[in-house]
């Protein structure tokens, strides 16, 4: 999955969460058995974070990021 955003007019409302059943209904139609998503690894990603884990995600992964001059 990837830019799952909900606008931040509409936070806190259960859309997110909508969605999420939304999506997760279509995934096990087509025959997923597993959903994943890349979230930044940054200070303003944590509510989202948590959000995720509310969810029932749970965090798998670590990014890496090399800056080039």
């Amino acid at each position: 999955m990837q830019a799952f955003v909900v606008d931040h007019h509409y936070r806190r409302k259960g859309i997110g969460q909508k969605l999420l059943e939304a999506i997760e209904y279509w995934a096990v139609e087509q025959g997923a058995s597993v959903i994943a998503l890349n979230s930044g690894h940054r200070e303003e990603r944590n509510a989202s974070h948590q959000f995720y884990r509310q969810q029932g995600f749970e965090g798998k992964s670590t990014g890496f990021i090399k800056q080039l001059k």
